[in-house]
Formats: structure tokens, sequence, C-alpha cells
């Protein structure tokens, strides 16, 4: 299989990229360094560049600071998709908190899937938003039945409209590989560089400044104000928001040690022939399924954009194409033989206890650890830090508030460790032959 991925010079950076800045050699903007704002922001994904929109609008003076690209991280490397999604299964909160707490955690997350929905169509984003649904396949009938009663449970105690897939004939499972499946209705696609790029925009246009390639080198308390320090100089503010997730550097040593990051993986075809075209992912939704290292995918134009192999180790990124065409075949045989044009990572972080959150801590507020739901809950909970930050405390309520998170054990924290706990699910939960 190696020799097809010579067939195509690989590009090692996201197909969602192509068509945008991002794609593009950055232009070096000849943007001073103010002395002085109201609000220093370190990140400039979707948290900080939310954050950045809602303060600005507010009319506060807003910096933000990124060491790589502003966008350009893991906001505009994943999976695509939008929706009402956490790493805890209802059922599992209803075990472990009770039931009420189960339900007002979803009920949340469908109003962070609201808010996120609300904000794409009220600011107008070119972000090739779709209201496409959800496929979640099973590849034993031990995962069908644990996701029916999953999604039971959603949609009894949160009203959440699925349809459920018994047979493994039925036209709404893109591979014969999966035995049954849950069709939830009311979730979304978006196109991850250009999602980026609006959020980008849209904080600028707002009076925000957003710098790129200034790593933050410290953040230190001057009274009851703070000191940002970067190669160019420091800045003094009055509130920080920490919104680097995946990316934070150990020298934010206790934001770092509460974060596990995990590296994602994810690949894209050359543009398929119509015929392949109409056999796969017949309509049109994103798909995964339900084992813990999943495999997920949807279409973008006349690609298929295909992830899995979640924080295991490869060599390069030419590796991992190999390695993760293998599993695409695995679903897709007729894809053997079809090229790989783009290969790419992106980190995200989880926290000790697996929920993303929101909170301040010694004076510094964080919104961090969104466990690969970052489209719908960045935005979300940037906006919550920066209501807070503005004193709107009512409005800044959520269950996702936190200020004193769980430190991650050492083991969870390397990324030398972590592929061994990742190779410990594909044994568990291996491929079906």
């Amino acid at each position: 299989m190696a020799s097809d991925n010579r067939k195509t010079m690989l590009r090692e950076y996201p197909w969602w990229w192509e068509g945008t800045a991002l794609a593009r050699p950055e232009e070096q903007a000849a943007v001073s360094l103010p002395q002085r704002v109201d609000v220093a922001i370190v990140g400039a994904g979707l948290t900080g560049l939310t954050a950045a929109h809602t303060l600005a609008e507010a009319g506060r003076s807003v910096l933000v600071l990124d060491a790589g690209r502003p966008g350009g991280g893991a906001s505009s490397r994943n999976g695509a998709m939008l929706g009402r999604y956490f790493k805890h299964s209802f059922g599992q909160l209803k075990e472990a908190a009770g039931l009420d707490t189960a339900i007002a955690y979803f009920r949340e997350l469908c109003g962070v899937y609201d808010f996120a929905v609300k904000r794409i169509e009220t600011l107008g984003f070119g972000s090739g938003f779709r209201k496409c649904g959800r496929v979640v396949g099973a590849i034993t009938p031990g995962h069908r039945d644990r996701l029916f009663r999953e999604w039971e449970l959603r949609a009894k105690h949160v009203g959440e409209a699925v349809d459920f897939i018994h047979r493994a004939d039925d036209p709404e499972l893109p591979t014969k590989r999966y035995v049954g499946g849950v069709h939830i209705i009311e979730n979304a696609a978006v196109h991850p560089g250009r999602y980026s790029m609006a959020h980008l925009q849209a904080a600028r246009a707002a009076g925000a400044t957003v710098i790129g390639n200034m790593p933050v080198l410290g953040v230190s308390r001057n009274g009851s104000a703070f000191v940002v320090a970067t190669a160019r100089g420091n800045v003094q503010v009055r509130d920080v928001l920490i919104a680097t997730n995946g990316y934070t550097p150990k020298s934010q040593s206790w934001f770092s040690r509460r974060l596990s990051p995990i590296d994602a993986f994810m690949v894209a075809t050359a543009p398929l022939a119509p015929e392949k075209l109409a056999r796969l992912c017949a309509g049109n939704r994103t798909y995964h399924d339900n084992r813990k290292n999943s495999n997920y995918y949807q279409l973008s134009d006349s690609r298929l954009i295909f992830g899995g192999r979640t924080g295991l180790f490869h060599t390069s990124l030419a590796q991992m194409a190999g390695k993760l065409r293998e599993e695409m075949v695995h679903f897709f045989p007729e894809l053997d033989g079809v090229d790989i044009t783009h290969a790419w990572t992106g980190r995200c972080a989880a926290t000790g206890d697996m929920f993303p959150h929101v909170g301040k801590h010694d004076g510094v507020h964080f919104a961090i650890g969104y466990c690969f739901s970052g489209l719908a809950m960045a935005p979300y909970l940037g906006h919550k830090a920066a209501l807070r930050m503005l004193g709107k405390h009512e409005a800044a309520r959520t269950l996702f508030t936190q200020d004193d998170l769980r430190h991650v054990a050492w083991p969870k924290r390397q990324s030398f460790l972590i592929p061994l706990a990742m190779h410990y699910y594909r044994m568990r939960e291996p491929l079906p032959k």
C-alpha cells in the first residue's frame, strides 16, 4: 500500500486549509505590541477568538497572542463534527451522579450546540455549515446494544431525536463493517479552516488585536493586575485568559499539569469518481463508530476525510497516512488504490475528570479540556469566560465552571506513555475481520 502514497505528493497539512489563508505563506503584518490593554488572551483558537469578540464588542481593549498562526491549531485540524457531545455517556453520568445531574448536563450540551449554530447564523460565517445529522455505527452486536441503550436514555430524558438502525444493510450505514447504529438527527458539520478564519475575522472586526508567532513567555502578578511577557516586550493587563488547551506549554505549569494532551490524526483522499461517491456516505452525514479508539469520516467536496489512530505514536505523517489508509480500506474496500493527498495531526486535551472546564486560578481565567468536543464547546466556554470577566456572572453560569481543577497523574501527561493506553483499547475492541 505504501506505493499509493507516492503517486501524489503528500501534503502534510490539513485538507481544511486549502482555499483559506492558512494554506498560504503567512504575511507578517507590522502590528505593534501595545504596552497596556484590558485583557490579554493566550491562544488564538476558537476559544480565545470568541472570548476576544465578546470582550471587544463590550468595549474592552483586547490583545490575543498565539505561539503559531492564529487559527492554525486544533481549531482547524479536527474532524469537522459539530454536535451535542462530550466524553461522558448519559448512562455513565446517571449512574455516577444521578438522573437529575445527567439531565442537567445533557440539556446544557444542547445549549452548547445551539449557541454554536446561532453564532454561525447570526454572524454570517462562511464556514461550510450544514445540518446533516450524524451516524454512529456499531461494529459488533454488543456495541449496537450499548449504543441503543444510551440513545434510548437520551431520547427519553432529554428529548433528542434519533433513529435506530437495526439492520446491517440499512442504507444509512456507509460500510458493511457496521451491524447497526443510530442516526442522530440534530447534528451538523463545518469546514474547520473557514470556521476558524471566520472567528479570526470577527474578533479583529470587533476591535481585538490578534498577533501570531508571539509565544507568551510568562504571566506574573503586578499588584491587582498582571504582566504578560513576550520576546517583544511586556504588556500590562487587567485580566488574562488561558485558551491554549492541547498546546498549553509546560511553562504554564499549573494548567499543563491539569491536562492530558492527545494527538489525533486525519487524512484526505484524492477526488473520488462520481460512482464511488454515490456508494459512499449516501446521506452525506458525519460518521464514526462507538469504540474507545474509533474511526470517523465524512465527505468534503469529492474527497473522503478519514480520521483515527488517536493517541498513537507514528514516526512521521507519511507513516501515519499509510497506517490510517489501511484502516480506511478496511471499512471501504472499494477505496483500495485511491491516493492519499493530505495527512495531518491536531492536538486535543483532556482534563482529569474528562469534563471541559472554564474557571479562574490565582486571578487568571481559563477555558480548556474539550476532550474532542471543541468545535461547539470552545466558542461556548470562550464566551462564558468573557462574560465572567465582564462581571455578568448570571449569564456566565455553566455546569462546566470549576476553578480548582484536578491534577492529572504524571503518566497521563507523557506523550510516550499515552500510546500504551490507546493500544490497550485497540486490543480490547479490535476491528472485525
